[in-house]
């Protein structure tokens, strides 16, 4: 039997790192999509069964599930439109995303699918990636695509004193790929159990995830040299994952591509999810999204939850539930929303210590041509400097940073007007650049953005824009009609995530041990959902931790419809 800490790590390798979805965020100076239906009623007075903080694609998908259940629920959602980060934005009839790069989990059998065919068999169909990934380096230009045989012919083919090697690392993505396909069976929390499913869950994690154990601890620097080195001896060869932090992060996104398991979002860009998902939940049980609704205080009594207390138009409310869903940021949650005399809690002194994912900055760029005249393709490129060591791919360096491209209209040519296209770059980022990005601050801590943050920003897309330009079209910017920048400071400004991370905490020997992700507080009745309640983010993390977080509800409220919602996972 494998050790506990060793355990934790496996079992949440496989539900965070392997079902990632990269999200990035920017609204500085967007127009943002103003035909996303939503509700603008009031809930004054009224008493809710379920409450839920955020109207993200977590906080949604909680409130479909539990709406569909039969339940009153009521969202409160700060920001004038729904979807957080799957929000997207329109400019002079050029469409962006503004969340993902890839999507996991949302083909036919995957667990994003499940969930939302069983919500409604309407559900919007994410479209199938063949052409995945392209690598480009200094010395190198690789594409991964849904059949990666062929990348590994080509690797054999250019490498041939690392032939044995080769293959047998994609032996190992293939048994990957196994593992992967089981994600369903561990897509509980086992928070929503009780003690003897806990036992047979924690037999049958360390079962699934005991091939892993050999891999789970190769990452820095010093452990990918080593851990790549069991495979690999040509330098070039290395560098093909010179960006990657960890083996891991190297052999999923194989055995996903073995699994045919990458997903371009449905046509018309993601918030095609978060318009569905509205309208799943269901009025005519008094369900409600109010939206410009700034949750200011969660009222308790006996530490157990009973309201929260909301200023919407400068004018206090208060509602009523047994339970609340908080699909906001965790440290709002614990710092300000709780009362702190009452519920100091040890997670905050653990979040202080917590490995948080880099925030980024996001250039969306609308072209006067089609993306493919210009060379790009419907894949992910990834742009990496041989230069640069494992931590400077996500210092936020624009020279030494790597940087994602996306060309969506490729794909999808409702983004844009005919016979033009769109690019989203995006590079990690972190808050505290350059003096916080040469912000001003206020009395109350609020960024200003003076003429000189302005200025920076500009600098720094020039910088990546210029990069992509030397490795992909060197007469790039002669087909720019404009583009926009987001900087972290945008992120924190919109979304109030810490330091503007783009997803929460990551996967990690720190994480796991202070055990960051959960979903009940010391507050009875009071939950926290998104992606805070998991390692990871991206869509099939937010979606698992509705899932769950749903499932406590029910557990408590509708037996009958917990047991139904437990099936939907079990099945298969």
């Amino acid at each position: 039997m494998l050790r506990k800490t060793t355990q934790n790590i496996i079992m949440d390798w496989i539900e965070t790192t392997c079902y990632k979805a990269i999200y990035c965020l920017d609204f500085s100076t967007f127009e943002l999509n103003q035909n996303l239906p939503y509700f603008d009623g009031k809930m004054e007075d009224e008493a809710y069964d379920v409450l839920i903080i955020g109207a993200g694609i977590s906080g949604l998908t909680s409130a479909a599930l539990l709406s569909k259940a039969g339940l009153k629920v009521g969202v409160l959602e700060r920001h004038y439109l729904i979807g957080g980060y799957l929000q997207g934005f329109e400019r002079k009839k050029f469409i962006f995303d503004t969340a993902i790069h890839w999507l996991n989990q949302c083909g036919e059998e995957g667990t994003v699918s499940r969930l939302f065919r069983y919500i409604g068999e309407d559900y919007p169909r994410a479209q199938v990636m063949e052409r995945i990934q392209r690598h480009i380096g200094d010395h190198h230009d690789f594409l991964l695509t849904n059949n990666p045989e062929d990348l590994r012919k080509k690797l054999i083919q250019d490498f041939p004193e690392d032939a044995k090697g080769i293959n047998r690392f994609f032996k190992e993505a293939r048994k990957i790929a196994a593992i992967s396909r089981k994600f369903s069976r561990l897509f509980r929390s086992t928070e929503t159990m009780g003690f003897f499913e806990k036992i047979r869950f924690n037999l049958r994690r360390a079962a699934i995830g005991f091939p892993l154990v050999k891999h789970v601890f190769y990452s820095g620097e010093d452990g990918m040299k080593k851990g790549l080195g069991k495979y690999f001896s040509n330098p070039d060869l290395l560098q093909l994952f010179s960006a990657e932090r960890d083996l891991l992060s190297c052999l999923f996104p194989i055995a996903w591509a073995y699994n045919s398991d990458y997903q371009n979002p449905p046509i018309g860009g993601s918030q095609a999810f978060p318009k569905w998902l509205k309208d799943k939940i269901k009025e005519e049980n008094g369900s409600k999204i109010l939206l410009s609704a700034d949750v200011k205080e969660i009222i308790t009594e006996n530490h157990r939850f009973k309201g929260v207390r909301y200023v919407q138009r400068h004018k206090e409310y208060k509602v009523v539930a047994p339970f609340l869903i908080a699909a906001c940021d965790v440290e709002k949650l614990y710092k300000h929303l709780l009362p702190s005399e009452k519920f100091t809690h040890p997670y905050l002194n653990k979040l202080e210590q917590s490995e948080f994912y880099s925030s980024s900055v996001t250039i969306s760029i609308a072209l006067t041509c089609t993306a493919e005249s210009l060379g790009f393709g419907s894949e992910l490129t990834l742009i990496s400097n041989d230069q640069s060591t494992r931590d400077e791919h996500s210092s936020g360096d624009p020279y030494k940073s790597a940087i994602s491209v996306l060309a969506p209209t490729v794909r999808d040519k409702t983004l844009s007007p005919a016979d033009q296209g769109t690019l989203t770059l995006y590079v990690p980022a972190w808050i505290a650049y350059e003096n916080y990005w040469r912000t001003e601050r206020t009395k109350n801590g609020d960024f200003v953005r003076t003429e000189a943050y302005k200025e920076l920003k500009e600098t720094f897309a020039g910088i990546i824009i210029d990069r992509v330009a030397e490795k992909m079209c060197p007469k790039l910017r002669e087909y720019i009609l404009f583009y926009e920048v987001a900087t972290p400071i945008t992120y924190f400004r919109y979304t109030h995530n810490r330091d503007g991370s783009m997803m929460g905490t990551r996967p990690g020997k720190i994480n796991m041990q202070n055990k960051i992700a959960h979903y009940k507080t010391p507050v009875e009745g009071v939950l926290v959902g998104g992606h805070w309640a998991e390692l990871g983010g991206g869509v099939p993390i937010a979606t698992k931790a509705a899932y769950n977080a749903s499932l406590i509800v029910l557990k408590s409220l509708k037996k009958d419809k917990y047991k139904e919602l437990v099936g939907v996972m079990e099945r298969g």
